[in-house]
């Protein structure tokens, strides 16, 4: 089975790095960017199985990038992560920083089952 690509994108270098590390060790593929622009570049170059995002970013932000990347590719999911916003949109799975761990990797493991029996 290929492993599932997850693009992980905050414009915190750490951040990313924690987070690719920590899916890599979960066996999945990850690709990483670190602002808005540079995600779209990425998702429209090769289209991941999951974006992982930031919410305040500079320039293209994370909500801006979800609801992009909804109308353009509605079947990839998408996680918003923030320190300071609760956003409140449909379909967008919302997860607090400083995250639980344990608990992003179970919702990233049931949002790429869920999109892959859709």
């Amino acid at each position: 089975m290929t492993a599932k690509t997850v693009l992980v994108v905050d414009d915190e270098r750490y951040i990313v790095d924690l987070l690719a590390d920590l899916l890599e060790e979960e066996g999945y593929t990850v690709r990483r960017a670190y602002d808005g622009a540079a995600a779209w570049r990425e998702i429209t170059r090769e289209t991941p199985d999951l974006v992982l995002t930031d919410v305040m970013m500079p320039g293209l932000d994370g909500l801006s990038l979800a609801s992009r990347l909804i109308e353009t590719y509605s079947q990839v999911p998408v996680i918003l992560m923030s320190a300071a916003v609760t956003p409140r949109n449909p379909g967008i799975t919302f997860i607090a920083k400083p995250f639980d761990i344990d608990r992003m990797l179970t919702t990233i493991s049931q949002m790429l089952t869920e999109s892959h029996t859709a």
